[in-house]
């Protein structure tokens, strides 16, 4: 009975969880998600690929029997999600106590662990479990402590679905077990399953991968089941290879989610395997699948599987070092073009005057800032500085906090007088924050300074434009004004060439102080 009262406990908790937090905003969209996997090295990979990307309205995550033992994989999965920055509640929320991302709350209310550990096979170990068991070996203690009773992942899942209000992606890393037992149980949430994305093959193929081999049984079911499955793989003949040449294009990266990665190849059996080549880009194709389906072309196999035919190899090894990649231009979702075929960032498609910079701005500041600052004067109706340090710095906040566009309310300390409340163009086009949506606000009077709150989620932040740029801008201002009157037709065209420096000469990392609230 005590059981039961858990178990339900658990699910009413976690449907709660689903319907207050990781809400979809107006115009981004975050795929729901079950997460299923056996946390090899290549799937610790992939979720960070995932993970670091925010692109998953994540609803469960369970583990199966594979590269490590499912209770192994969830006290592993945890660590993962801590060293991410992940709050588990009641616990630190990484090992130093301060998250080593931005938080993402992935946790139900309460103690109930949102991940869940599935069925053991009883089937001998695959030789490279010691190793893999011990990935996490020096990430600090255990996120939580060892629950006296979980349910069976398979229940979970189960229970989920079939008070899910939409399908969802089932994104399988390992074995199908726990989709095999949970269809067993209830089979009816087939309804709730909008597409299995799974790395691995066909139970029926000629040769079959270690994913389905590990639970032949329930890959078999699974596949049989009229579910729409996504079968994906890297063969032999395909390569991508995950070797010591592209993990030293991850090192130089020089961000977090890569800096992970690389920590998590520091065990010797790893290091070796890696420079012997061995390894793959292998279960991260599902992710890199979920972030650019294009990049893939299927063959149908039955009413209902799609094994995938070619995708494109260089692409992949971009989009991998990409979602890797830092906020502005990777790791948040990038602003979309809606009414043009590609955004503007061939020189001569800009003024005589703009165009020696096009390429340096880009170069210097990434894609992400340049279609924000351009929008922003195209917006602002000239080329102002105020304007674009708003771009700059709404877009640092984005960075900062992991924030997707249209996902920020913001409060500007700029006023409502030029040339300071010019930060406010800037500010609404880099974060989606506009005054018609009721997202941007303006202080009232007495709190005139360059400087903006954001908000995303629980996350707070104050950015202020440093002194001395200020100091430097108003300087500027002041020789103009006195060089070539306030307001003439020359004193525009002036300001429009220091415009275009100071877009060029600023880094949004380095004009800003930072206050996390």
């Amino acid at each position: 009975m005590q059981k039961k009262f858990n178990f339900f406990t658990f699910i009413l908790c976690l449907l709660l969880f689903q319907s207050v937090t990781l809400q979809l905003n107006a115009h981004s969209y975050r795929v729901p998600l079950i997460i299923d996997t056996d946390m090899a090295l290549d799937d610790i990979r992939a979720l960070i690929l995932l993970f670091n990307q925010d692109m998953a309205d994540t609803r469960l995550m369970v583990t199966s029997d594979g590269a490590v033992s499912p209770k192994t994989g969830r006290r592993s999965l945890e660590k993962l999600l801590i060293l991410m920055g992940t709050a588990f509640p009641g616990n630190a929320r990484s090992t130093t106590g301060q998250p080593a991302y931005n938080k993402k709350f992935l946790q139900a209310p309460g103690s109930s662990p949102v991940v869940q550990p599935g069925r053991e096979l009883q089937k001998k170990s695959p030789p490279w479990r010691a190793w893999s068991e011990k990935i996490f070996a020096a990430a600090g203690p255990d996120a939580s402590p060892e629950a006296k009773y979980l349910p069976p992942a398979a229940e979970v899942i189960a229970a989920v679905l079939s008070e899910a209000e939409s399908p969802c992606v089932y994104l399988c890393l390992g074995p199908l077990t726990n989709l095999a037992d949970a269809l067993e149980l209830n089979a009816a949430i087939k309804n709730k399953i909008s597409q299995v994305i799974y790395y691995g093959v066909s139970p029926a193929s000629a040769q079959v991968d270690w994913n389905t081999r590990r639970d032949l049984l329930s890959a078999r079911k699974v596949f049989a089941s009229g579910l729409t499955i996504k079968a994906l793989s890297n063969p032999a003949i395909k390569n991508l290879e995950f070797n010591t040449g592209f993990f030293t294009r991850i090192k130089a990266l020089n961000t977090p989610a890569a800096a992970l990665t690389v920590k998590l190849h520091r065990h010797a059996a790893i290091e070796k395997l890696l420079v012997q080549g061995h390894f793959r880009i292998w279960d991260e194709i599902a992710v890199i699948y979920l972030n650019r389906p294009d990049l893939f072309r299927f063959t149908r196999k039955g009413a209902n599987v799609y094994e995938v035919e070619h995708y494109q190899a260089a692409e992949i090894y971009k989009v991998y070092l990409k979602l890797l990649g830092h906020a502005a231009d990777s790791h948040l979702m990038e602003r979309e073009v809606v009414v043009l075929n590609t955004f503007p960032e061939v020189p001569s498609s800009f003024k005589p005057d703009v165009a020696p910079f096009v390429n340096k701005i880009i170069a210097a500041h990434g894609m992400e800032e340049w279609k924000a600052c351009v929008l922003t004067n195209e917006l602002h109706r000239h080329l102002g500085i105020y304007s674009l340090i708003g771009a700059k710095m709404g877009l640092r906040a984005r960075e900062i906090l992991a924030a997707p566009l249209d996902s920020l309310k913001v409060i500007s300390f700029a006023g409502n007088e030029p040339p300071l409340s010019c930060l406010n163009d800037g500010l609404q086009v880099s974060t989606g924050a506009s005054l018609g949506r009721g997202t941007i606000k303006i202080a009232g009077s007495g709190f005139i300074q360059p400087a903006a709150e954001f908000v995303y989620r629980d996350q707070k932040l104050r950015l202020h434009v440093k002194k001395e740029i200020i100091e430097k801008i108003k300087a500027d201002i002041r020789a103009a004004i006195k060089k070539y009157g306030n307001l003439t037709p020359a004193y525009f065209a002036h300001i429009r060439k220091l415009s275009i420096e100071y877009w060029h000469e600023l880094d949004r990392s380095k004009i800003f102080d930072c206050i996390e609230q």
